[in-house]
């Protein structure tokens, strides 16, 4: 026995080159976090355009309704009573 040996002094102290599997975890966690955002984040931004542009269609055609309805109300003119009736289609 040697006289500097003490008690639990015989572990070895191997390079710790061998990666523990929790320490592998670690390294593939804030990756996949970061995909996960990623995917996330442009699944939101696909439904929020796809909300806009469906609202701006339904404004567009919206918008189109109420110009044809203008047109009709605006007829041929010919009486005061088209005009008249053309000036509150317009009103409303």
């Amino acid at each position: 026995m040697s006289q500097f040996a003490l008690p639990g002094a015989n572990k070895s102290y191997a390079n710790p080159s061998t990666s523990s599997p929790r320490l592998r975890n670690g390294r593939l966690l804030l990756p996949l976090m970061a995909t996960i955002g990623l995917g996330f984040g442009a699944y939101n931004y696909y439904i929020a355009a796809k909300s806009r542009q469906e609202k701006s269609m339904l404004e567009e055609q919206e918008r189109l309704a109420r110009n044809q309805q203008l047109m009709d109300a605006y007829g041929d003119k010919n009486s005061l009573h088209d005009v008249q009736q053309a000036l509150d289609t317009y009103m409303q």
